[in-house]
């Protein structure tokens, strides 16, 4: 076997068995909290005993040791012979830790280390006498003997699991399909127990053994010796002839490297900037045909880009499912009962998304759980049930995903964040005194403000909100919280469906072109004479029956002309601003570029884009553009 061929098996084990791996620690959370939950339990069996199968293939004696262990002691479970209390789960959990450990290595091309001694005498049945081999049932006539040379090709594999699957009886466990070095003996049609099973997959996998003895498969260099037959008693008096196995189902789906993907993305994106170009001009030339074709090509760039887009899209799950057990540790942390429900977890994001809200979203959580979610007396105390609930929810809403941390806990004190936020210099009285209860809860976001007494070794370390705040503003993003005291906080975290193609709201401001993000845009209107007026040095707009706070989007960008009337309302997170501008463009579909290092230091800047007319338009940050004119609104009736 060639070293190509060996990097390829490594590869495809590290992606199969890692699927299985992340959902592992979901699993056994949930595992914990329903230990009868018998579905549950098969599915993180067959999940280690699958990673064990294809780690004895490729001879990693480690793992294959560590994962036989997790195995027999799920197989107790499995059989009544012990239930899985709160030690045994952190074996588990520990066992998964040291799993997804090997696997770096794995892939980082290092040996991998022997799992520790106190690790494997954690996984051994406490009280469970050893398990007696059953009587091997008497064998039945064969079919055809397996192909020579001890190895079976995929549709061979997928025939024999057809062949039990289509007769066994309800409960049996349906394995993933692994890399096989060995042939599986000829199985005849009829039904078969979990000892029989289990056997038949041990020789599939190259692991049979004695239980609570890992046996890994022989090196990839040297050929597999064939495993004994496996008989499996028939149903019927008199078995069937042999049936015609199904053909194998042709292949549906194929991996492709991320960095292919990202170099697709970016030609759909340049071909919308010509496909912008094209109309530009068409609009401006008045040939009808030209304006057919450039139509044409319109409706084809929009599919194209919708297609590629999907091919980005990842269920949200797959970020959700690593935090059922960092909830689960920081609750046994802390002494408190907490149970975290998971909603949306098949709304739809953008990769590049998946991993960026990571950090953000187990910060909002640890807050939750140790600023949120009282201690279990508390809760008694205040009529609540002793296990606190934290919501960890997605949805759609038209262009952006919104990610909502609630919790049912004490909530929020509007005046104590108020007064903490005047003793620590956040803010002065005056402005204090102007703070709607609304505001209130944003001073959370302001650089330097907390509420606890002494730093939190969970969600303290002087880390606070702002940064949490900063990084969902620079993936173009919106935080707001909303909190009843006694009843508990909600966090809502919005970002843009995708961060490939953004639909933006273009302004021109004197002779330079500026495009908002439409998502953050809640109406349009024009200035209109005496409408305006100064608040504390702050240019203000009366509007719907609240100060609006305005910027001058002139001074903003260092250029002269007309009077400016145009006002874009836009909304980032409770607060809301107002851009003023010389003309409003509409609405257009970009892609933005960075600026590089030069403008990294100015406020306001996400990047850069091209216009259909060629031109040059700067992308706005609005959270840097709000915090470089931060002011809180005011009610109209406290403007004067």
């Amino acid at each position: 076997m060639n070293a190509d061929f060996d990097n390829e098996l490594r590869q495809d084990f590290l992606v199969e068995a890692g699927e299985l791996v992340e959902r592992l620690g979901e699993q056994l959370v949930g595992l914990e909290a329903a230990p009868g939950d018998g579905d549950l339990l098969n599915a993180v069996f067959r999940a280690f005993h699958t990673v064990k199968g294809g780690a004895g293939f490729l001879a990693l004696e480690p793992m294959v040791q560590l994962c036989h262990n997790a195995e027999d002691l799920l197989n107790q479970a499995r059989n009544g012979n012990l239930t899985l209390d709160a030690s045994y789960m952190d074996a588990l959990l520990q066992t998964l830790d040291r799993l997804v450990e090997m696997m770096a290595a794995l892939g980082a091309g290092t040996p991998l280390a022997m799992p520790p001694p106190e690790l494997l005498k954690a996984l051994l049945p406490r009280g469970v006498a050893a398990p007696v081999p059953a009587p091997a049932p008497a064998p039945v006539p064969a079919p055809a003997p397996a192909p020579a040379g001890g190895a079976i090709d995929d549709s061979e594999f997928e025939a024999l699991l057809d062949s039990l699957y289509g007769t066994a009886a309800p409960g049996t466990i349906e394995p993933a399909a692994m890399p096989s070095a060995a042939a599986p003996a000829p199985v005849a049609a009829g039904t078969i127990d979990d000892d029989e099973f289990e056997a038949l997959l041990d020789a599939l996998h190259g692991t049979a053994g004695q239980p609570g003895v890992a046996a890994p498969a022989p090196a990839a260099t040297e050929p597999a010796p064939a495993p004994a037959p496996v008989a499996v008693a028939p149903v019927q008096a008199a078995a069937p002839a042999a049936r015609q196995a199904a053909p194998p189902t042709a292949e549906t789906t194929v991996r492709v490297d991320t960095a292919r993907l990202d170099v697709l993305v970016n030609h759909a994106g340049e071909l919308v900037l010509a496909r912008n170009r094209l109309l530009s001009l068409a609009a401006r030339h008045g040939s009808e045909a030209l304006a057919a074709a450039a139509g044409e090509l319109d409706r084809i760039t929009d599919e194209l880009q919708g297609a590629v887009m999907g091919m980005r899209m990842q269920p949200v799950g797959r970020l959700f499912q690593r935090f059922p057990r960092i909830v689960r540790d920081l609750a046994r942390q802390l002494g408190k009962e907490v149970e975290l429900v998971l909603e949306g977890e098949g709304t739809d994001l953008d990769r590049s998304l998946v991993e960026a809200l990571a950090d953000p979203l187990i910060h909002l959580l640890r807050n939750a759980l140790d600023h949120g979610v009282e201690m279990p007396a508390d809760r008694e105390r205040a009529g609540k049930a002793r296990k606190g609930r934290v919501v960890l929810a997605a949805s759609q809403r038209g262009e952006r995903i919104v990610i909502t941390v609630s919790d049912d806990g004490r909530g929020m004190d509007a005046e104590i964040l108020k007064r903490k936020a005047v003793e620590k210099g956040v803010i002065d009285a005056a402005q204090a005194a102007r703070l709607s209860e609304a505001e209130c809860y944003e001073l959370i976001f302001r650089p330097g403000f907390s509420t606890a007494a002494t730093v939190s070794d969970i969600s303290g370390r002087g880390v606070g909100m702002d940064v949490v705040k900063t990084r969902i503003t620079e993936l173009g993003g919106t935080l707001a919280v909303h909190s009843r005291l006694g009843h508990g906080s909600e966090l809502e975290l919005a970002v843009p469906l995708t961060l490939a193609v953004v639909r933006v709201l273009m302004v021109r401001v004197g002779s330079r072109l500026l495009s908002l993000p439409l998502g953050n845009v809640e109406e349009v209107f024009e200035l209109a004479a005496g409408q305006d007026c100064l608040l504390d040095g702050r240019l203000v707009a009366r509007h719907r029956g609240r100060a609006l706070p305005l910027v001058d989007m002139v001074d903003w960008a260092g250029v002269a002309g007309e009077p400016v009337r145009h006002v874009a309302v836009l909304h980032i997170g409770h607060q809301r601003l107002g851009c003023l501008v010389h003309e409003v463009l509409g609405r257009e579909d970009v892609i933005v570029k960075p600026l590089g290092h030069l403008f990294a230091g100015v406020p306001g800047v996400a990047g850069a884009t091209v216009t259909g007319d060629g031109r040059l338009a700067l992308v706005m940050d609005l959270a840097g553009l709000a915090d470089s004119a931060a002011q809180p609104s005011v009610p109209l009736a406290q403007a004067g």
